[in-house]
């Protein structure tokens, strides 16, 4: 696994720190709505890997409908709960709400993996959709209380996955089986954030600045925007 050496100072320009949660997701939308703006005029069409998750429907509150042709992008999930397609705890579903909320229903293709089959086939037809995109745009994640991003858990086995995505059979969080895009995938993408938000996450902030094995830093962000709450 590649991991980052240097450690996470308070100075370390990749660190984006704001006083309050809001200003953080407003901060998010802004900086994911300028990256896709510059992609889509260079191109017809942006790849974003985004997670589910509160940090994330929160800074897509404050996307704007009007400032770009959102039908233009393309949205790939970081992770899904192996639940019913209709299952509220679906990630895809809570994205598709908070885009529609958002932006209406010009949103954009969103894309996940399918649970009305095998999950062994639903990996690997997910990675095959997958391997069709030569480089993401953008990744936008954030990060659990216990320092986990999509489904890649803090020295679990997965974080060396070589394929595109992975099965996850043992999450600690139910349900206990997800599928997760890989580290190897998550990383080959331009613009890599990590957005992280509260009180809940200061153990796990201190953890991924000093410890280059934690999942956020093995991801190698080019970006970590947080509030005063959790780094502190």
């Amino acid at each position: 696994m590649v991991a980052i050496k240097e450690s996470f100072s308070e100075t370390d320009s990749r660190l984006k720190l704001f006083a309050t949660e809001s200003e953080v997701f407003q901060f998010t939308a802004k900086y994911l709505t300028e990256i896709i703006e510059t992609t889509v005029n260079a191109r017809e069409d942006c790849n974003v890997i985004i997670a589910g998750g509160r940090s994330i429907t929160k800074s897509l509150e404050y996307l704007s409908p009007l400032s770009i042709d959102w039908r233009r992008v393309n949205w790939f999930l970081a992770d899904e709960r192996c639940v019913a397609k209709d299952d509220l705890q679906r990630n895809d579903l809570q994205i598709r709400q908070v885009l529609q909320k958002t932006l209406g229903n010009t949103y954009g293709n969103v894309t996940s993996s399918r649970t009305d089959k095998s999950l062994e086939e639903a990996v690997k037809e997910y990675a095959t959709r997958i391997d069709q995109v030569n480089m993401f745009d953008f990744c936008l994640l954030g990060m659990g209380d216990d320092g986990h991003i999509a489904s890649l858990l803090p020295g679990h086995r997965a974080l060396k996955a070589s394929d595109s995505c992975c099965l996850v059979s043992d999450s600690p969080n139910p349900p206990s089986q997800r599928i997760t895009l890989s580290m190897k995938t998550l990383r080959n993408t331009k613009n890599r954030i990590v957005v992280t938000a509260g009180a809940t996450k200061k153990q796990a902030v201190r953890e991924f600045r000093n410890d280059p094995q934690t999942p956020v830093r093995i991801f190698d962000p080019s970006l970590v925007v947080l509030d005063h709450g959790a780094s502190k």
